[in-house]
């Protein structure tokens, strides 16, 4: 009988709960739960990358810097490896590839470090929280893609 007893006292514990949780959120939660929501609303967005990369008028100036400087070494190995041996050739070879590789990914790191910095001043003015590459995005968001492209075109121009 102790158990009954125990058992009715539990569930009238348990009822004297439920209401004052019930007349908290009813009477003070509303407001409060409101503004939790506006705290937690984000805006996502997103950028096609590789479009942005590929129209990127820098990417056109890097691509002539590097075809250059490619012409050039081709030139200059050409020049040299007539007094070398094979092995001494390949080498040689071996030496400008890693130098056109090493200035071809500077020129791509700034490339891409322009468009970051321009994803982030775009986030910024338009209060956008999150910014995904666009592939990765199945439904929603905000397409930030043209006003990419727009700005790094505005700021190149400005450059000339």
């Amino acid at each position: 009988m102790n158990y009954k007893r125990i058992l009715q006292l539990s569930l009238v514990l348990l009822a004297i709960i439920i209401v004052v949780g019930v007349f908290t959120v009813l009477t003070e939660g509303p407001s409060t739960l409101a503004g939790l929501g506006e705290e937690k609303k984000s805006t996502i967005g997103f950028v096609d990358i590789q479009l942005v990369f590929q129209q990127h008028p820098e990417k056109f100036k890097a691509e002539k810097i590097l075809s250059e400087e490619a012409q050039r070494l081709q030139a200059k190995l050409e020049e040299e490896a007539t007094e070398l041996s094979a092995q001494e050739r390949e080498e040689l070879l071996e030496s400008y590839q890693r130098e056109l590789m090493e200035m071809e990914q500077e020129l791509v790191e700034t490339v891409i470090g322009e468009i970051d910095a321009t994803i982030t001043e775009i986030a910024r003015e338009r209060e956008v929280a999150v910014v995904l590459e666009s592939r990765n995005v199945i439904y929603g968001g905000q397409d930030l893609t043209r006003e990419v492209l727009e700005k790094i075109r505005e700021a190149v121009q400005s450059e000339e």
